[in-house]
Order: structure tokens, then sequence, then C-alpha cells
């Protein structure tokens, strides 16, 4: 028997393919007449064939007939689904409008959580669904010599998937495979789930033991690739991707985690022919940036500005193509282009206090408070992934621990920092008013102002944000206090352009006001406002000095843009690049090839059907 996907010969008795494991079907159709048959039949005459034509045309209509009879049935089970819907969210939204007149809870929290769990539940079904797709082949793997049992665990994962509990249905698949560790599906889906939850330790054995029992496991190689391009291990990345690139070459994520391995390598001309070929395979942001920037260091700047052009025709608000494509009008002396694409990076990372910076500055001023009570355990967790880096799974345990402890301020502060540093505006400014409801000390205050205005301004809503910070030099008076609002309302007015005058006096008050741990903001703030005045010479002075005693990566793409205006190209070039540096959301390309692959079983889904299609056409 023949395999449909893959053609390779199987026994008769095999249900699935031994290759691909895909179910093997045996297809099945009328004999060819006998030429006596064909006699016979001819013999019959018209009429005969008449009564035949007859009996099928009844046949027909009577399929068609029960047809519209079960989609009228469909249809009226759907209107009556559409009308229970529309009760149920009327109940709702009836219960909500209770909750909030009561001051139960807020319509923020309540669309947050919602919104909360919708993402967890889409999580959920889609490890239902790659399961189900998964189970049967899994189970015709299994060699073991406890099959009863093996099936019993398999049945309970198939129920924990069912009730959208993921995580208990992992436990059970993770017994299952202790019986039976040759099953390279079962070990694959594991390795598989645990690497799109960012669990990269668990992720890494299962994805082993799958290619020792499997050599030529296309999927599990290109993951395991990546996972070792994270590891920095970059030579065996190098060696399992171009194993991928050998058993199959239709998919474009070996040759883009290649290209990034050697460009940073350096051997620019090797990653520029993996990421070509990237390209033609699968058109997106993340290769054409990367291929830019191998252009703009070899310095073919218009080769390099078109792949940034592409890059951004793709994802308009990719802001690292912005900024490298600026990179790239300034070397062609296309000052006022350079200009307009630094600007337009600033908007879409809008200035505030860089996450770590702000937490240093405030635990230096207000001292770290030890966490007591019942969410210490979820908060202690938290600051461990911050301190790691692992922002994403930190917010999920800032979460439960403000849903266990909603009256801690010292976990919902560092919880709304958080959220501003990942641009989860809403969510920031909920908490940061949570904060704020409490009458906290003025620190944290201080800080929860902060918060909330630099999320209102990256909203766009400026003015609210002034209207707070008016509330906060009305409510704390102390000159910590006084340079907060005055330095984030300079930065507002700067930004609306319509108050100069009162802008500059309010960056004055903040200098004047600011203690010596925090001089450099109000003196950014002071430039940024002499920029917007067009005195690019005090704009340059006072920036040069921000950066000299704290740089960031907004007031350094500030002190460029008015070095540039000021005529002073090269040291406006040299600033730039150091700013490139500090920009956080730039430098983290493994992030973005990691992001790229938890969303590659999808684009595997894609080739697997392909090939199906190649291989199903006559």
């Amino acid at each position: 028997m023949l395999c449909q996907t893959c053609s390779a010969y199987n026994d008769d008795e095999r249900e699935f393919c031994f290759r691909c494991q895909n179910k093997l079907m045996v297809l099945s159709g009328i004999s060819s007449f006998e030429e006596e048959e064909m006699d016979d039949y001819e013999e019959e005459g018209d009429v005969s064939l008449d009564e035949h034509l007859l009996e099928r045309v009844s046949a027909i209509e009577e399929i068609v007939k029960r047809s519209a009879e079960t989609i009228r049935s469909l249809v009226d089970a759907v209107q009556k689904h559409e009308r229970a819907i529309f009760i149920n969210q009327t109940g709702l939204l009836s219960v909500k409008e209770l909750l909030e007149k009561k001051n139960v809870v807020s319509a923020d929290e309540l669309v947050e959580l919602w919104e909360s769990k919708m993402g967890e539940q889409m999580l959920a079904l889609e490890k239902k669904q790659r399961f189900t797709e998964r189970r049967d082949r899994m189970m015709s793997l299994f060699r073991g010599e406890r099959r009863e049992r093996f099936l019993q665990h398999m049945a309970d994962a198939e129920g924990a998937f069912d009730a959208f509990e993921p995580d208990r249905g992992m436990r059970s698949l993770e017994e299952a495979f202790k019986l039976d560790r040759d099953n390279y599906e079962l070990s694959f889906f594991l390795g598989e789930m645990f690497f799109n939850d960012g669990n990269l330790d668990r992720a890494k054995s299962y994805l082993e033991r799958t290619l020792e029992v499997q050599p030529d496991h296309f999927d599990a190689a290109v993951f395991y690739g990546v996972l070792l391009h994270e590891r920095q291990d970059l030579k065996g990345a190098e060696r399992w991707l171009r194993r991928a690139i050998q058993i199959s070459q239709e998919s474009f994520l070996p040759y883009f985690s290649l290209g990034a391995i050697y460009a940073r390598k350096g051997k620019l001309l090797r990653a520029q022919k993996f990421l070509e070929k990237a390209i033609q395979l699968e058109a997106i942001p993340q290769a054409y940036f990367l291929l830019g920037t191998i252009f703009y260091e070899k310095g073919q700047l218009e080769r390099a500005i078109r792949s940034f052009q592409a890059a951004l025709k793709l994802d308009p608000e990719y802001e690292e193509a912005i900024y490298h494509l600026g990179l790239c009008y300034l070397d062609r002396n296309w000052n006022r282009k350079a200009i307009q694409c630094f600007q337009e990076a600033l908007e879409l990372n809008p200035n505030k206090m860089e996450y770590q910076q702000a937490v240093r500055i405030y635990e230096g001023i207000s001292g770290h408070v030890p966490l007591e009570g019942p969410a210490a355990e979820e908060a202690i967790q938290a600051e461990a992934l911050v301190t790691a880096g692992n922002y994403s799974d930190a917010l999920d345990h800032y979460r439960r621990a403000s849903q266990a402890d909603p009256e801690n301020l010292n976990i919902l502060l560092p919880y709304a920092l958080l959220c501003s540093h990942l641009n989860l505006n809403h969510e920031a400014i909920t908490v940061a008013r949570r904060i704020l409801g409490h009458k906290p000390t003025e620190v944290m205050a201080a800080a929860a102002y902060t918060t909330l205005v630099e999320a209102l301004r990256a909203e766009g809503n400026f003015k609210e944000a002034n209207r707070e910070l008016e509330a906060m030099l009305k409510d704390y008076t102390s000159n910590y206090a006084k340079s907060i609002a005055y330095y984030e309302k300079a930065y507002n007015l700067a930004e609306m352009e319509e108050s100069l005058d009162e802008a500059l006096e309010s960056a004055q008050l903040a200098l004047r006001y600011s203690p010596k741990e925090l001089k450099q903001f109000p003196l950014a703030a002071l430039g940024w406002v002499y920029f917007k005045r067009r005195d690019f010479g005090n704009a340059v002075d006072f920036l040069t000095r921000s950066a000299d005693l704290g740089p960031t990566a907004t007031n350094l793409m500030h002190l460029g843009m008015a070095l540039l205006e000021s005529g002073q190209k090269e040291r406006a070039r040299q600033v730039f690049r150091k700013a490139k540096t500090f920009k956080i959301k730039g430098s983290g390309l493994e992030e973005k090839i990691l992001e790229q692959v938890r969303s590659t079983t999808k684009l595997i889904d894609r080739l697997h059907a392909r090939r199906r299609r190649t291989a199903n056409k006559p």
C-alpha cells in the first residue's frame, strides 16, 4: 500500500505510514465492466437507461430534500444560540453595571481581567487543537508493554485539554512518555509546547530525545537549532539548522535563523545568502530588517534603504527599521528625511524612564520593602523573572499577586511599572490609579503618577496627563514631588507644542527642585524644550549634560537630532550609533527569532499542507 502523503510503501496491515505517520487510506471504486456485461447492458435498450436515469434523479432529489431540511434545522439552532448569547451578554452587562455602581469593581479592571482570561483560554484551545491533531500518531507509535496504562494517560490528557486545563494535560502526557521514551511524536509535542511556553530547559530535554530517536525529524531540528541559538551555542545551532535544511528546503525559518547566526558572527556574505533565501520562502519584516543591517554594515546604502523600506511596508510601526532607515538617510546626507525617521521612532517609543532605571531610583530613595502576605511568593517569583529579563512571565506572576493581595502597594507599584515598560498602557493606567486611590506616601505616589502620566502620554492623551500632574502638585508639595511633576509637565507641553514658554518654565522649575540622583531628567526635558523652540545651541548643551549624567536611548536620540539641526553631523552620527546600543527593543534579535518560532507551528503546518497538496497532484 502506498502512502498518499509521502508515497512510501507500507504493509497492507498498517494503519499509519511508517515514515510520515499519516493515516493510510484504502481507495476503492467500481471495477471495470466486462465485455459480456456491456453487451447485456446494451441489449436492455434505451428504455432501461431512461428508467435508470430517472431512478438516479429521484435519489438525488431525496438527498437534496434531506439536505434542505438539515440546513433549516441548523439555521434554527444558530438563531437560538444567537438569542441565548444576546440574553447572556445582556445579563453580564447588567451585573457589570451593578457592580460598578456599588464600587465593587471598575470597568477597567473587569476589561483587563476579561482580556487576560481570554488570552489564557485561547492558548489552552490552541494546545487542545494541536494535541487532537497528533493524538492518533502518538498512540500508533506506542511500543511499550503497559499499553492500557499509556492509553489511560492519553485519555486523562485529552480530558484535561477539553476542560481547558493545559498544565494538567501536560503532566499526564509526561507520565505517558515515561512508559514509551521512543515515542518521538509525543516527545516532540512536549518539547514544542514547553518551547512555546518559554520553558526552554524542559523543552531542550524532550527535543533532544526526539532527535535521538528520529534524527530526520524536521520540526524538532528547527526548534532545537533555535533553542541552541538562544542559549548562545552558535555552533550547535548552526549544525541543527543546516540539518533541517537538508531534510526540507521549503521552510524559511532555518534559513532565517542561520542568517541571524552568521550576521552575529560577522560572516555577512553568508548571512546575506541565507536571508535572501528566507525572504523568497516567507517575506517577514524581521528578515528584511536583518538583511538591511547587513547591507548597511557593508556600506551598500541603496540596498539597505530598500530592505528597510520593505520591512516597513510589511510592518509600518517597526521602530528599529525606521531608526536604521534614518541612519541610512543620514549617511546619504538626506538630513531632513533622517530627522523625520528619528522623530517617528521616538513617537513609536514615547519618552519614559526606562524600567530598570526607574526601579533602581525608586528602591534607592524609598528602600526596598520586604514582601509579606498571601501574595509574597508570587511577587518574589515575579522579581526574579524581572531580574532575568523574562518580563512576560513576570507580568503573569504580578497579576496573580495583585489578585491575591489587591491592597499591597509594594506589589502594585512594580506591577504598574512593568506594564508601562511593556507598553500595556491601559493596564498601567488602571493599576496606577488603584495605587493613587490609597493615598500612598510621597515617593510611591510620585512613581505612580509618573507611570500614569507616561501611559496617558503614550495613548496621546496629553491634556488628561497634565490634569493628573496638577493634582499631584496640589497633593504633594516636597521638592522631590515638584521635580517629578514639573519634569513630566515640561515634556507634555513640549510634545503638544502649544505653550513652549510654559514648558520652558516647568523644565526650569523641575531642575531647581530636582534631587541630585534625578538631575539628568530635568536637564533632558530642558534640552528638549529648547529643541522645540529651535534654540539648538542650548538644546545641545543641556542634552549633553543629561547624557553625561545618565545616558538613555531617548536623551541620546534627542541629542543626536539637536546636533544634526545645529550642523554637527559627524558628532550626531556618533551619538545616534551610541543610542542604538541603548535601544532595548532593538537589541534582542534572539528574542525576535524566538517570537517567530513560537508562531512557527502555523508555518510548519503550511509546509506540511503544501507537501500533501504536492503529493496528491496527479
